[in-house]
């Protein structure tokens, strides 16, 4: 077992796939990095990285090495979730996964609420896109990640939480808005919580393609708001005159905040955003701009207390 202490670091330079690299973003000297993997290649006997490739690549040895240091990891994960439950989670960790933004959005209060009834437990929480996500899970690295699933996959559990709007956010000073007032959803009825904005009439929609002419704030295609973006364009008959594409969704929203173009936005980023000001919000094709979260977790292995306990505190806070 101990051979795959230095596994992190291994990971990390196979992930850089240079030394200086991996030794700046593990804030450690290029000789320590170095002297560390020496080692552990002096341990196993052969070589885990080609030096005479560059950019470094793996050894066959190396890429099996990696492949058993995740599952030490995973069954030491196991064995500790285990030992927290024998103990009544005096003790033990949760490690949590999701998009960043959904972090943001549904982690705060229930990450608070639950250390305040299990002050033993500690919390890790992971930000990275769900396909990366899915495959620590599954790999027994993450306990649980909140998601709204493009497809379902066997291999995982699901639990619904909710339902939630997507409204389209409008810059605050432009002239559409004097159009479309008597559209605008208050910023007071959306922070009022899902009831509120589910209430609103379907004569309050807005057709989009007032909005043909003026810039959007874009996000990939791999990502549900941007992937929804293009289905609404298509649907709509227009693409954008001008496009700001952007990889997170607080910052498309904090761009459309200063003006930039207009994007969507959930109403949980909207409520737990933290922003003293608003865009203007609209509602449009609400069949489209709807969706919904589930928690998941992988369905072939052991499930903690804490990670059965987190669950139950995160539906009672996302009410």
């Amino acid at each position: 077992m101990d051979k795959f202490v230095s596994a992190g670091y291994i990971e990390t330079i196979a992930e850089m796939k240079n030394i200086s690299a991996a030794a700046e973003k593990l804030d450690m000297s290029q000789p320590a990095l170095s002297a560390r993997l020496k080692k552990t290649e002096e341990q196993l006997g052969t070589a885990i990285f080609d030096r005479s490739r560059q950019p470094l690549e793996l050894t066959e040895a190396g890429k099996v090495y990696l492949e058993y240091a995740e599952k030490m990891d995973a069954l030491n994960r196991e064995f500790n979730r285990h030992i927290s439950d024998l103990e009544d989670m005096r003790r033990g960790s949760l490690t949590i996964g999701g998009a960043s933004s959904f972090n943001v959005s549904y982690l705060p209060e229930a990450v608070s609420v639950f250390l305040k009834k299990y002050p033993g437990i500690d919390i890790e929480i992971i930000d990275d896109n769900i396909p990366e996500i899915s495959v620590k899970a599954f790999n027994g690295m993450i306990d649980l990640f909140i998601a709204h699933p493009m497809e379902f996959d066997e291999r995982f559990c699901y639990e619904k939480l909710f339902s939630e709007r997507i409204y389209v956010c409008v810059p605050r000073d432009w002239e559409i808005n004097d159009a479309l007032k008597e559209k605008e959803i208050q910023p007071e009825t959306i922070m009022r919580g899902r009831e509120a904005g589910a209430a609103q009439e379907t004569s309050e929609l807005i057709d989009l393609t007032v909005l043909k002419y003026m810039p959007f704030v874009m996000l990939r295609d791999d990502q549900h708001i941007g992937l929804l973006m293009n289905e609404l364009f298509e649907r709509c008959g227009f693409e954008p005159i001008r496009k700001v594409c952007v990889e997170q969704t607080m910052t498309s929203y904090a761009l459309t905040l200063a003006g930039v173009g207009i994007s969507l936005m959930t109403e949980s980023c909207i409520r737990n955003s933290r922003f003293s000001q608003f865009p203007r919000f609209y509602l449009t094709e609400p069949e489209l701009c709807a969706r919904d979260i589930y928690v998941v977790y992988p369905a072939n292995r052991y499930m903690s207390r804490a990670a059965k306990e987190f669950i139950e505190v995160l539906k009672k806070t996302l009410i």
